[in-house]
């Protein structure tokens, strides 16, 4: 999606130079939460200001959002209806599939054969196993970053030019944000646990939104017990066919949970922490993106991600009651997404598989 973005603003409608979108991408690369989002969100903000960034935030997120609401909805109106079963039994393999190519795809991209790497991200799996708080671990694998990567890193050249923002914008963005979680205090006080869980997640999830996967199925399966496995796994599957980016799901969850107030608060929660970020950063990133300690702690983060990913793997796998179709679907899935890398292809295969099969 980011390079049909970059494509569409620096070649298509020459929006952007393609320096100014790479600036756009490093620093929301750098930053947590939903890169895609984050990065269509600063584009936003240099060609319009802060107009630009809502409007694009909004307009990029809007579609997803609905179609994301109608699946929950009929969801739970009809999850209890043999078809719908059906479907969702070969699913659920599908998210398998997808959730270890993911696995798979991070650990190579982002370890690169580097054996201490590997060793502390089997590590950080083994921790959380043990019931050790996913917190805990990445600020752990953090400190072990710095002491580890400091002196591998460069400190690389920042880019040129103004790279500023007024601080009205800022206190604008904060004050829309905090009044947000005001709003839902005081009106919907149920939902504000869902809100902040959702928020706590997006602040997280470093290195793209399969990072961001764990730590939700952690704290809401887990330490929350709002759902199940399964109906967690079902909502990442809904994700997968839904347009637009994959913490969509936060939608599903939020209605599952509270109803339509809680699928808002969910999107609204999970994704708005992004272009609050975006306005506290962009003065300094030049200073700090491109720190040797910045870049050797988010490493570290990385490494605990992946340890994160792998844990979730074992668990996805172990939930389902595995019958000689679901492997050979399992097998079938991962080989179609090692060569085509093709998500929506193979979801929606699974599902014309599942209404026959199962």
């Amino acid at each position: 999606m980011i390079e049909y973005i970059r494509q569409t603003i620096t070649m298509d409608k020459k929006w952007l130079d393609p320096e100014s979108f790479t600036k756009a991408f490093v620093t929301c690369q750098s930053l947590p939460g939903a890169i895609v989002v984050n990065t269509a969100a600063h584009c936003g903000y240099q060609l319009r200001g802060l107009s630009g960034m809502f409007t694009v935030f909004i307009a990029f997120l809007l579609p997803s959002f609905f179609i994301m609401l109608i699946f929950s909805y009929f969801y739970a109106q009809t999850q209890d209806l043999s078809l719908i079963k059906s479907i969702f039994i070969g699913l659920e393999v599908i998210v398998v599939a997808i959730v270890i190519n993911a696995t798979f795809r991070f650990c190579a991209d982002r370890l690169k054969k580097d054996p201490k790497a590997i060793i502390l991200s089997l590590i950080s799996a083994i921790l959380i196993m043990q019931k050790i708080a996913p917190l805990i671990v990445i600020l752990s694998m953090a400190c072990i970053g710095i002491f580890l990567y400091t002196r591998e890193m460069t400190t690389k050249i920042g880019f040129s030019g103004k790279y500023d923002l007024p601080l009205k914008h800022i206190i604008i963005v904060a004050t829309m944000f905090f009044g947000f979680y005001c709003l839902i205090y005081l009106f919907h006080r149920d939902v504000f646990e869902l809100a902040y869980i959702m928020t706590k997640i997006a602040l997280m999830s470093f290195g793209g939104v399969y990072t961001a996967m764990p730590i939700m199925f952690h704290e809401v399966v887990e330490v929350r017990a709002w759902m199940n496995s399964k109906t967690f796994m079902d909502g990442v599957a809904l994700g997968q066919v839904t347009p637009g980016p994959i913490l969509i799901n936060s939608v599903f969850v939020g209605y599952i949970t509270n109803g339509i107030v809680g699928a808002v608060a969910g999107a609204i929660a999970i994704f708005a922490p992004g272009p609050l970020l975006l306005c506290i950063v962009i003065p300094f990133f030049n200073r700090i993106g491109y720190s040797q300690y910045f870049q050797s702690a988010t490493k570290g983060m990385i490494i605990a991600f992946a340890g994160l990913l792998i844990f979730v793997s074992i668990k996805f796998t172990i939930s389902v009651e595995w019958s000689i179709i679901k492997f050979l679907l399992l097998f079938a899935s991962i080989a179609w997404l090692a060569i085509k890398n093709n998500v929506i292809h193979v979801a929606l295969a699974g599902i014309v598989i599942s209404m026959v099969v199962f």
